[in-house]
């Protein structure tokens, strides 16, 4: 147990860390770009380690297809709409847009896999939804905040609850490792639509912004994503998951520190409320 909420704790640091220097990276490249970037990067690692460590499984086309469906879903859908809504209004308000995410998952994980599930769940779950609240009521007199970037960093949120539970149901049985590079690289597979809009950006890059988007990838994607299927593999999804979700709080305060964004008394509050949340739900 405490290794596994470890991992989820590692992979809460790392996954912020990688949201403010992805604000700074996409000042010069679009976020599909970057989405698409990291992910032809980290399946250059992966693959590679997947044959060397002989984990190719023998399975079904069924199976095969899931995690192809599984890693579209999460990587290349989802990753990118919350680029986009988090370039539109700031990594601290979409990281705390996002955090009603583990209250969706632990449902669904409960309902549909048998996960473990305790009733003070409830509290934890009502301030999550309250600092929203507080938050997006922020768009109605704010013009730093825009409902097309909340719709975008909702929609995201809805499909990486799918892509989760896709990824518990996978996980069982298998390496961490595996499914974590073949999700992945299934996301890159899909990602190779945006290869057009790629090659421009592509183009504007220098040394420095392709250092920056290897260290992206390597936090965010590499190891944030091995530390989350390895944690879900330990101690299932509906513990990993509410554990991630410190990642906004840790997000939301280097981005009012390193990006100088704006720390507004809702923000505070939201962000007070969204922890409390976190604590109650991790420890139900």
């Amino acid at each position: 147990m405490i290794l596994g909420v470890g991992l989820a704790l590692g992979a809460a640091f790392v996954w912020a860390l990688a949201s403010v220097l992805s604000k700074i990276s996409m000042a010069k490249i679009n976020p599909v770009s970057l989405n698409t970037l990291r992910l032809f990067i980290s399946s250059a690692f992966y693959i590679p380690l997947i044959i060397f460590l002989g984990l190719i499984p023998n399975r079904g086309w069924e199976w095969w297809t899931i995690v192809i469906i599984s890693g579209i879903i999460g990587f290349t859908i989802a990753d990118w709409l919350f680029l986009e809504g988090m370039n539109i209004i700031g990594v601290s308000r979409a990281g705390i847009l996002v955090t009603p995410h583990p209250i969706l998952t632990m449902v669904l994980a409960h309902y549909l896999l048998d996960r473990p599930l305790n009733a003070s769940i409830a509290t934890g779950a009502v301030m999550i939804v309250i600092a929203v609240l507080i938050l997006v009521s922020e768009a109605m007199d704010n013009k730093e905040m825009s409902w097309k970037g909340i719709a975008f960093v909702v929609t995201a949120e809805v499909l990486w609850t799918v892509a989760v539970l896709i990824t518990d149901w996978l996980v069982h049985g298998e390496s961490a490792v595996l499914i974590t590079g073949l999700r992945i690289s299934s996301g890159a597979l899909g990602a190779l639509v945006f290869a057009s809009t790629l090659r421009e950006d592509i183009k504007r890059m220098n040394t420095k912004d392709w250092a920056l988007v290897v260290v992206i990838t390597v936090l965010g994607t590499i190891l944030g994503q091995y530390f989350f299927i390895k944690s879900i593999s330990l101690v299932s999804s509906s513990i990993a998951t509410p554990v991630t979700e410190s990642s906004p709080v840790m997000a939301a305060l280097m981005a009012v520190a390193f990006l100088k964004e704006r720390f507004t008394k809702r923000l505070a509050v939201s962000l007070i409320l969204t922890s409390l949340g976190i604590v109650l739900i991790g420890l139900a």
